[in-house]
């Protein structure tokens, strides 16, 4: 499987199959992940480092939506669909930047209502995105991403 890294994170054009939605994904967390953790080992639990993350999570949205619109075209949805998880994640994971969510100790009304709408998206997605087919053949949205496959 070769992955076009400019197609899978900058265009929301086409299809891509599971197997290069999980590899994006992937790649996104890892890169989340890794930035986060040196973040805050530098910076601590400061407003720069809250401040940093709420970068790095404006950074890594457009290109999980390119994965995940591509991804539900292949579907044969349309791309935007990716919106109404994307948007409330990235709303909730501002509030968690800037505090407001409650503490390391727990979780506020706020936080709570935060991880329900994380864990639903997350299990939306993963079903919807990462284990169902794409549609067979070629759809409004393009050709068979498995027909170079099969």
């Amino acid at each position: 499987m070769e992955l076009d890294f400019k197609y899978l994170f900058a265009s929301t054009d086409g299809r891509i199959n599971r197997a290069k939605w999980w590899a994006g994904i992937v790649i996104l967390g890892l890169i989340n992940a890794i930035l986060g953790f040196v973040v805050f080992t530098l910076f601590g639990l400061t407003f720069f480092a809250r401040l940093l993350s709420v970068i790095i999570a404006l950074a890594l949205f457009y290109p999980a939506y390119a994965v995940c619109a591509k991804r539900f075209q292949d579907r044969n949805r349309p791309g935007i669909t990716a919106l109404y998880g994307l948007a409330p994640l990235l709303l909730a994971s501002l509030l968690q930047s800037f505090g407001l969510t409650g503490t390391p100790e727990g979780l506020n009304a706020v936080g709570w209502i935060c991880a329900l709408i994380t864990w639903g998206v997350g299990l939306w997605f993963l079903i919807e995105l990462g284990i169902l087919k794409g549609t067979p053949g070629p759809n409004s949205f393009g050709g068979d991403p498995l027909a170079a496959v099969r």
